[in-house]
């Protein structure tokens, strides 16, 4: 069927998952994995970071290099690399930091369960049916999104174009190999009612892009972009010449959808209002 992009790049968890409900294991054993690592029991100090970061929730986040790079309310899984970061501070005398927190991420989510938004089917279907290629693109572990994939449905995986996991959309690096596109990209953007810049220049995120639209033959401006988190999924490539949607969260903050609005772009409730956009 053909429509209105060449080439349609997809977000995974959050975006086509339940995160609420599928981030419950991975919580009970990231907590252990942390109370483990400070030797102690957590509840005490959890509790008094949790209270920390839902005080001045643009305070807080997930970290790159010393800069919040997606907000700290965004999911269950930067909410707790948020809190984490709080209880290493205080507790975590002689550990890596980020690295302590990297690991504690990978260790636990391979314990999230599956549990999908209830349109995840009815929306993956309808977009598969389009003409243009369409790839995931997700800073979860490949493999473990392949899976979600088979279990949402049989023929989606193959039917897909490619799944690109580990993608550092958090990564505020230069791309490897210098682009035109990438340089006139501002450092960041002052979005209204957020209290911080959000940071644009994300190397790593751009060289992925930029691999898909080679391959497609593609440009920016012939993508759509859907995603749950418009920091990390949509901000970058709207400012790059893709049309962006973003499909809300129960907490999505105002501004998200104010800067979606201000990129150009749409946003709904429901993964389904995606398909008006194809």
């Amino acid at each position: 069927m053909s429509g209105r992009y060449a080439c349609i790049i997809l977000d995974f968890d959050g975006t086509f998952t339940d995160v609420e409900r599928e981030a419950v294991p991975f919580l009970a054993r990231y907590r252990e994995g942390l109370a483990a690592l400070i030797g102690r029991d957590l509840d005490d100090a959890w509790g008094r970071a949790v209270a920390a970061v839902e005080s001045d929730l643009d305070a807080h986040g997930f970290e790159f290099d010393g800069r919040i790079v997606a907000p700290s309310h965004a999911d269950p899984y930067i909410l707790a690399t948020s809190v984490a970061r709080l209880v290493l501070a205080e507790d975590g005398e002689g550990h890596d930091v980020d690295a302590a927190l990297e690991q504690l991420f990978r260790d636990s989510y391979g314990c999230a369960d599956t549990a999908f938004r209830p349109d995840a089917d009815q929306v993956v279907q309808a977009v598969l049916e389009m003409d243009a290629p369409v790839y995931v693109v997700t800073n979860s572990n490949t493999e473990h999104v392949k899976k979600k994939i088979r279990a949402l449905s049989g023929d989606a995986l193959s039917r897909l174009r490619d799944v690109r996991g580990d993608a550092k959309k958090f990564h505020l690096v230069d791309p490897d190999a210098a682009d035109p596109r990438f340089d006139a990209v501002p450092e960041a953007l002052e979005v209204e009612g957020l209290s911080r810049p959000l940071f644009l220049r994300r190397g790593r995120y751009f060289e992925t892009l930029r691999d898909i639209w080679t391959e497609t033959g593609t440009e920016p401006a012939q993508t759509l972009v859907c995603g749950d988190i418009f920091e990390l999924d949509l901000a970058l490539p709207a400012q790059l010449g893709a049309t962006v949607h973003l499909v809300t969260r129960p907490n999505t903050p105002a501004w998200e959808r104010r800067a979606v609005e201000r990129a150009g772009g749409t946003w709904s409730e429901r993964l389904t209002g995606l398909l008006e956009h194809l």
